[in-house]
C-alpha cells in the first residue's frame, strides 16, 4: 500500500507521530518524499494541490520523525526528506503547525554539522515557490524564535533512543 496525501480519513496513520521507532510507515513515506523530490517543483505543486489536511498532517508528523531519524541514523538525507514533507505538509501556505516543526530540522542539522542555510537551499531547489520562500524566510527568525523550546519541542529519548517530542 502506498501513502495518498489526498485521502481525507488517514486511519493507517492514526498516532503515526507518537509511534515507536522503527515503524513500517515511515518507509513508506520515505519512498513518498522520494518520488516527489525526484519530481520536483511540479511534482511538490501538484502534491500540494489535492493533498487533504489529513494527509498535511500525516507528512507534518512524517517530518518531524524524519529529524529524530537523521540524528538517530547519522543521515543528513533525512533532513532534506523532512524538509520536503514540511512544505507538503503546510510549510507553502506558511502553515502555523508547519512553522512549529521548523526547530527540529534546525536542531537535527546542528547535531549533524549540516549547514542549515546550505540544506534550506538544496530543499528550496526541489520545492520551488512558495515554499522555498518560506523555508529561506525562516533563517531571517531571530535566533530566541528558532529553538525547541519556542515552538514547544524538547530533544530526549524513548526507550529506542534518542527523540524528539512535544511538550507544549
Amino acid at each position: 500500500m502506498s501513502f495518498d496525501p489526498g485521502e481525507p480519513r488517514q486511519r493507517r496513520f492514526t498516532a503515526f507521530g507518537k509511534a515507536t521507532f522503527p515503524d513500517p510507515r515511515d518507509k513508506e513515506l520515505d519512498q513518498f518524499v522520494d518520488e516527489v523530490e525526484r519530481g520536483g517543483p511540479p511534482a511538490v505543486k501538484a502534491t500540494s494541490e489535492r493533498a487533504s489536511e489529513q494527509g498535511r498532517g500525516v507528512l507534518g508528523a512524517y517530518a518531524g520523525r524524519a529529524a529524530t531519524r537523521a540524528v538517530r541514523e547519522k543521515d543528513p538525507k533525512r533532513l532534506l526528506q523532512a524538509l520536503i514533507a514540511l512544505v507538503l505538509s503546510g510549510l507553502d501556505h506558511n502553515s502555523r503547525d508547519a512553522l512549529t516543526r521548523m526547530p527540529l530540522i534546525e536542531d537535527a542539522a546542528r547535531r549533524l554539522g549540516v549547514q542549515l542555510p546550505h540544506l534550506i537551499e538544496d530543499a528550496a531547489d526541489v520545492v520551488g515557490h512558495p515554499g522555498s520562500v518560506n523555508l529561506v524566510s525562516w533563517l531571517a527568525r531571530q535566533p530566541e524564535d528558532r529553538t525547541l523550546e519556542s515552538m514547544g519541542y524538547e530533544a530526549g529519548s524513548d526507550e529506542s533512543g534518542f527523540r524528539y517530542k512535544y511538550t507544549a
